[in-house]
């Protein structure tokens, strides 16, 4: 009876097999690891993109027909120090308000064409929007509006009026899904100007294996200054969260504070048109400009006659400097912080209505 003997693999060749097993296994995921970066940050890009485009919409939508405009940072309201309170809110809108409205006036009716002849004359009641833009803090992000009913004149004879302006608040503008939907894992910065990504060291407490990236404009403090109505525009940052940091850190070199993003990073420029913005105002009436200029009829108080603004009075666009002290000396901040708030505070012409008779 013959003896039947099983072969099989010697312990040798079965090291050897895995041994190429695990040389293809490691070829092949060096070719898909970096098929899948391109896929992840190819996807990264397509939501951020949607994202950005649908803030630029709405901000677009808000401005574009706006009548009068300031533009500021939270580092140039009230104290400087960034930290933006109601009351300080309130007094930029005042000063706001009083610089385009106070005792301005309008009419139910004309007796005739002369301005000191006019019939019914009322004062005028409007609205200033606040649109803030959230650069830091728990809706960082977000975009809060709020709206202060004024009076061009009250029952105290005090030219404009806030109505009510402790009872405002502030409401969230963006859907909350952008920031707290279970695939929302994103940071978002805002900053004035156009800007471009430069290549910045890994921050401290970053991922040494990833690169990070700042807005130019941000990193070198000396190519920044300032914005205008022609020129206006927004740079809108989106990153991805990490978890073991949060994606963006805020650095400071030689007193310059900058914001290193973590990549994948995308940055989408929003330019901002103004197409109802009263023009700039000329200082006299023999400027070029001068017939542009749409000035309003007011009565001052103690007067009879209403005449129209005077010029150099009020500009349809303005972009707030800081102050150098507690004079009205300003200037022109010199850098953008992204972890600075932004504030856009304007007006629309078709919201002023005839208020109280002027008596």
């Amino acid at each position: 009876m013959k003896r039947i003997i099983k072969k099989g693999f010697t312990l040798t060749e079965l090291i050897v097999v895995m041994a190429i097993f695990s040389i293809i296994m490691v070829a092949v995921m060096s070719l898909i690891d970096p098929v899948s970066r391109i896929y992840k940050n190819t996807a990264v890009a397509e939501r951020t993109y949607a994202n950005a485009n649908s803030i630029q919409t709405y901000l677009q939508t808000n401005l574009e027909y706006a009548e009068a405009v300031v533009v500021a940072t939270s580092d140039n309201i009230g104290d400087g120090t960034g930290d933006v309170d109601s009351s300080e809110l309130q007094a930029l809108v005042e000063e706001f308000g009083r610089t385009h409205y106070n005792y301005i006036v309008t009419a139910r009716s004309k007796s005739s064409s002369e301005l000191d002849k006019l019939g019914d004359v009322c004062w005028v009641d409007g609205n200033i929007h606040v649109l803030r833009l959230v650069n830091s803090g728990d809706d960082r992000g977000q975009i809060m509006h709020s709206v202060y009913p004024f009076e061009s004149n009250d029952s105290s004879n005090n030219g404009f009026t806030l109505i009510n302006p402790s009872s405002v608040d502030e409401e969230p503008a963006l859907n909350p899904a952008f920031f707290n939907a279970r695939d929302a894992k994103y940071n978002y910065s805002y900053a004035l100007g156009s800007n471009k990504f430069v290549n910045v060291p890994v921050p401290e407490g970053g991922d040494p294996d990833s690169a990070y990236k700042a807005l130019d404009q941000d990193f070198d403090a000396t190519l920044y200054h300032g914005i205008s109505r022609i020129d206006c525009c927004l740079s809108i940052v989106i990153d991805k969260a990490g978890k073991k940091n949060q994606g963006s850190i805020d650095v400071e070199v030689d007193g310059n504070t900058y914001r290193a993003f973590r990549c994948p990073a995308t940055v989408q420029v929003a330019p901002i048109s103004f197409t109802s913005i009263n023009t700039v105002n000329p200082a006299s009436e023999r400027h070029p400009d001068a017939d542009k200029c749409e000035r309003r009829p007011f009565k001052a108080d103690g007067t009879e006659d209403v005449a129209l603004q005077t010029f150099g009075t009020f500009e349809g666009f303005s972009f707030m400097t800081q102050k150098a002290d507690d004079s009205n000396t300003s200037y022109i901040s010199s850098t953008i912080n992204c972890d600075e708030d932004i504030y856009f505070i304007y007006t629309y012409r078709d919201e002023l209505v005839p208020g109280d008779t002027v008596e």
